[in-house]
Parts: C-alpha cells; structure tokens; sequence
C-alpha cells in the first residue's frame, strides 16, 4: 500500500507549485495495520496485485476518507470510481450517514473528481471537525488555499 500512495503522490510533480507534494512521507505500516484490523480499508487488486486503497476513520455517524491512491498505471479505468462506490455501500449499510475527506481544490483527479462522485463542498466554519483537519494539514505544509472539505451524504 505505501508502494501505491508513493507511486500515485509522483503524479505531483507534473503539476506547478505541487512538486513538493511528492516527496512527502506515506501512511506508516503500522497506521495502515490498525485500520485494516478495524476494518476500515477496502483495497482493488488486478493480476494477484494491490493497485489501488481507500483507508476511512469513523467520527460518529461520518466516516472519513483518510487516504486513497490509484496506481499510475490503474488511473482513468474505474478503479477509484469501483473503490468509492463500495464505501458509499458499506458505509450504508454499516448505518453511517456521510462521508468526508479533505482534498486539493484544483487537482483534477482530487476535488473534481470527487465532484462527479456526488460531494458537495462545505464550508468549513459549519464543520468543526473538517476545519480541524483543514488546519492540521496546513500546519504540516500544504500550501495555503488548496484545500478543501467535502461531504457525501448517505
């Protein structure tokens, strides 16, 4: 899974003033273990190899994406849409009623993406939590506008 994130946080580095957004570290093995454990990880898997990982948090009755990657060589086939789609259900039938995450703004396969999958942009002043996240994540470098919280409902 780290193998993953890394390769897909290298599509960055084709994007002005995102370069820096590839170097940056992947969710440490240990994370990943405890929510596997949890049963918050759905993984796509092709040809007896991972390619592709959706890792939620429950915060109530919302259930956060925390992380999501494609592998390159995966992107643009369906794999993410397939792997969304599949939290939408569980979490339903798993009696959650939103998801949530935090994304960029401008990247394409990030906010507009999202869009398409039927999130809706919220403001963070009306979302305490999202706010926390928002601000933690630019605390940790990223640049400062590009960002933003999104919510699914159930």
């Amino acid at each position: 899974m780290p193998a993953i994130e890394h390769a897909a946080g290298t599509l960055f580095q084709r994007i002005e003033g995102f370069e820096d957004i590839a170097g940056q570290g992947t969710v440490p093995v240990e994370r990943l273990t405890r929510y596997i454990g949890r049963g918050h990880c759905l993984v796509a898997a092709a040809n007896d190899a991972l390619i592709g990982f959706l890792v939620t948090e429950p915060f109530g009755r919302e259930l956060h994406v925390y992380e999501f990657s494609v592998h390159p060589d995966w992107q643009g086939q369906g794999v993410g849409s397939a792997l969304l789609r599949a939290c939408f259900i569980d979490a339903h039938n798993t009696g959650f009623t939103a998801i949530t995450l935090t994304t960029f703004v401008e990247i394409p396969w990030n906010a507009p993406f999202y869009r398409r999958m039927g999130f809706s942009d919220i403001h963070p002043a009306s979302h305490p939590r999202l706010q926390s996240e928002l601000d933690k994540e630019y605390r940790h470098g990223m640049p400062a506008g590009s960002r933003v919280g999104m919510i699914r409902p159930l």
